[in-house]
């Protein structure tokens, strides 16, 4: 065979593997939150992400017909906190899932809610991020949808698509008053027994590995 022939063989394999497994959104570690007006991102801040037991155990569902659904394998709540910390870490100094030993600043609560179609390939994903000082001040809340505009792989994009999604919440808290004013006072640390007692209204908190 011609080195032509192996070569357009090669490209058409490479095109039929690229068609099948990702719609080639960017992965979370290059989706960058938009810049803070008079800030040097990231803050100096420790965030945690709380995750409950069931958060963490939730699969993807997907709908294989218009009255069909099917549980996938796809940790869902695994695959949001993940991508989750991807993003927050690009706008807070130390960011981690359920370790209340770092003595975060802030928490943050995920929401998120997937929904794929066999029917149209597209990946449909509602997300928001709660936050609040660690002894428990709200933050504010911020959501947001997301559709993805071409065909998608449900497992593959699901972070991709979840990091699309997160990047307005998280440009929303990022610039919000509230973390102005916790900025402008220094991000100091809770008082220890406020920051336990409010945290332990959260329920327990699972380990993440």
């Amino acid at each position: 065979m011609t080195m032509a022939g192996r070569g357009w063989i090669g490209g058409a394999l490479a095109a039929l593997l690229l068609a099948g497994c990702t719609s080639g959104l960017p992965p979370a570690a290059q989706v960058d939150p938009a810049p803070v007006p008079g800030v040097a991102l990231p803050f100096n801040a420790r965030v945690m992400i709380f995750m409950g037991e069931n958060d963490l155990k939730r699969k993807l569902s997907i709908q294989i017909t218009r009255y069909q659904s099917e549980e996938t394998k796809v940790l869902d709540g695994r695959r949001l906190a993940e991508t989750a910390q991807t993003l927050l870490a690009k706008g807070f100094r130390q960011v981690e899932i359920n370790d209340p030993a770092i003595r975060p600043h802030i928490v943050v609560r995920l929401t998120g809610r997937p929904g794929w179609s066999k029917q149209d390939g597209t990946l449909k994903l509602g997300c928001g991020i709660d936050a609040w000082t660690a002894d428990g001040i709200p933050l504010g809340n911020f959501v947001a949808r997301w559709d993805s505009p071409m065909k998608t792989d449900y497992d593959a994009d699901l972070g991709p698509g979840y990091a699309q999604c997160l990047k307005k919440p998280l440009d929303e808290l990022l610039s919000s008053p509230n973390l102005a004013r916790l900025a402008g006072a220094g991000f100091r640390d809770p008082h220890p027994k406020a920051t336990e007692e409010w945290m332990r209204g959260l329920g327990p908190i699972p380990a993440w590995k």
